[in-house]
């Protein structure tokens, strides 16, 4: 089982920077995984919310932003967005205290994905890329990432990174879409926790969206319009991910950690297809040994320099 930096490894480091990314590099991790969005004017840049973070941005001067001053991206230019210092989580905050271990990294900016790969280019011969395209899933139907998977596939072909490169979204019609004009690009289809789906409250441990998200999800997926899976539903394979993933044309299916079994396990390689496996601060190590004796081909893990059992 291949570790893979969530964020760059954002237990570590703050998420989606570059310094991130050369720590990744630095300890070996086999890749990371990374988040892109459009800038107002058209750049495609790694962050994970899409809008600024008020746990972790700051004013270049020093001062921390304001909830109210968490500006959208897309209504951001790239320039503007550099005026922001990244690299240091605000102390006193939920995203202090849940990752302890970051060593802050002063003057940190909202990195282009071009400069992303730049960095992997030069410091490492065989390191990953897996590039989420971050789109909101109940509006999968009006294909929101039509622009930013264009933007995003024509970077990885300008820089000649797509031997390098792997897609993945919740919103399997933005693969689809991908696969479209670059069928050689690997993709994972990706799975949100089976608890958001089920009845009761999902663990705080599934990372759950707001009430009011939730609570759409959970109508969208119970009315049998479930958008995200551009019309490969598992429940349309007999429930099996791995059949629908199949399907859909992919390479790997990539849900939540406590979702990968055996038996998904040994299907996905009846079909041919990978596991890789997605976790936000998991640091047990019982279930790292889990899912590498299940099978899972990678663990996308905010610490990559945990130890895998052999």
């Amino acid at each position: 089982m291949k570790l893979i930096a969530h964020r760059g490894g954002s237990g570590l480091r703050v998420e989606n920077t570059l310094g991130a990314f050369a720590h990744a590099i630095k300890l070996g991790a086999a890749g990371a995984e990374l988040d892109v969005h459009l800038s107002r004017d058209g750049e495609v840049v790694v962050h994970h919310d899409d809008v600024l973070n008020p746990a972790y941005c700051r004013h270049a001067g020093g001062d921390w932003i304001r909830p109210g001053e968490a500006l959208p991206l897309a209504g951001m230019t790239y320039a503007e967005m550099q005026r922001y210092d990244i690299g240091t989580p605000r102390p006193g905050t939920g995203y202090a205290r849940r990752f302890e271990r970051i060593r802050a990294v002063p003057d940190q900016r909202i990195p282009l994905l071009r400069e992303v790969i730049r960095l992997v280019k030069e410091r490492s011969a065989t390191f990953l890329l897996v590039v989420e395209i971050k789109t909101p899933p109940l509006e999968a139907a009006r294909k929101p990432w039509a622009a930013l998977v264009d933007a995003t596939l024509a970077i990885i072909d300008d820089e000649g990174f797509d031997a390098r490169c792997v897609l993945c979204s919740f919103d399997w019609g933005s693969l689809r879409y991908a696969r479209e004009s670059h069928p050689g690009i690997p993709i994972w289809l990706t799975s949100s926790p089976f608890s958001w789906f089920e009845r009761g409250e999902p663990p705080a441990s599934d990372i759950p969206p707001g009430a009011v998200e939730l609570q759409a999800l959970r109508e969208s997926y119970a009315g049998g319009d479930a958008p995200w899976f551009d019309g490969f539903d598992p429940r349309r394979f007999g429930g099996s991910h791995a059949r629908a993933v199949a399907a859909a044309g992919g390479e790997a299916w990539f849900p939540f950690h406590r979702d990968f079994t055996p038996d998904a396990a040994r299907e996905l390689t009846d079909l041919g297809l990978e596991g890789a496996v997605w976790s936000v601060n998991m640091r047990d190590p019982a279930e790292v040994e889990r899912l590498a004796k299940c099978g899972a081909g990678y663990l996308v893990t905010d610490y990559p320099d945990a130890t895998v059992p052999a």
